[in-house]
C-alpha cells in the first residue's frame, strides 16, 4: 500500500539521517584529534543554514509528535563568514540531544538572536535537564549525563564535544543554562564579524 511505502520510507530515511550524523560525528572528532580538521569559511546567511537544518528533521520530529518552533531575529543580520557545514553539523546535534531527553515534553525551540556584536543560535528543551554539578563536564568527550534516562539513549557521546569545537573553531562558545527536571537552553554564541586570519 502506498500510505505504508510513505510510512517505512520516511522511517528509514529518519534512520539514514541519524547513522549518517553518529558517523560524521565519530569521523570528525577523528580528524580533530589528528589535528586534520579544516573549516572552510565563506558568507552565508545564518538564518538559510537553520532553515536547512530544520528541513531534515522534519520527517523525524513530526513521527515523534514533536512540536518545534522557530524564531528569528528583529531585524536580518548581515551575511557571516561560517563554514555552513560545521554550523548544521552543530546545531543538528544540539537538536538531536533535544529530541533525545525531552522525556515527554514534546516543545522544543530553536531561535536565533544578536546580542551586541554576536549572533547567538539556542536550542531549548523541556525535558530531563543536566545537574550543576554535571554542567561543565557535559562538553568532554563520551561524557554522558548519570541519568536513568541516558541508558535508553543511543549517541556516541560526541555531540556536545564537536559543537563546542565548532563555535570555538569560530572564534564563538556554547554555553548551557539547565535544571534538573526543568529543561536544557543551549546556545551557540558566534562573533559576526570573524577575525578571517583564523581559517582552520
Amino acid at each position: 500500500e502506498q500510505e505504508k511505502v510513505r510510512e517505512y520510507g520516511s522511517y528509514i530515511e529518519t534512520e539514514s539521517r541519524r547513522l549518517t550524523q553518529l558517523i560524521n560525528n565519530i569521523l570528525d572528532f577523528s580528524r580533530i584529534e589528528s589535528g586534520r580538521k579544516v573549516y572552510t569559511f565563506e558568507s552565508a546567511d545564518i538564518e538559510d543554514i537553520l532553515a536547512g537544518t530544520l528541513a531534515t528533521f522534519t520527517v523525524r520530529l513530526r513521527d515523534k509528535g514533536f512540536d518545534v518552533s522557530y524564531r528569528g531575529p528583529d531585524e536580518p543580520l548581515p551575511e557571516m563568514e561560517v563554514d555552513a557545514n560545521a554550523i548544521d553539523r552543530a546545531v543538528a546535534n544540539l537538536l538531536d540531544n533535544a529530541v533525545k531527553y525531552s522525556d515527554g515534553d514534546r516543545s522544543i525551540a530553536l531561535d536565533l538572536t544578536r546580542e551586541d556584536d554576536k549572533a547567538v543560535i539556542s536550542v531549548t528543551d523541556h525535558g530531563i535537564g543536566i545537574p550543576r554539578d554535571e554542567q561543565e563536564r557535559i562538553f568532554e568527550r563520551f561524557h554522558r549525563v548519570s541519568t536513568g534516562l541516558v541508558h535508553d539513549v543511543k549517541g556516541s557521546g560526541l555531540g556536545l564535544s564537536l559543537v563546542q569545537h565548532i563555535a570555538e573553531a569560530h572564534g564563538g562558545e556554547v554555553t548551557v543554562d539547565s535544571e534538573v527536571g526543568r529543561g536544557s537552553t543551549f546556545k551557540i554564541h558566534l562573533p559576526i564579524h570573524r577575525d578571517t586570519g583564523d581559517t582552520a
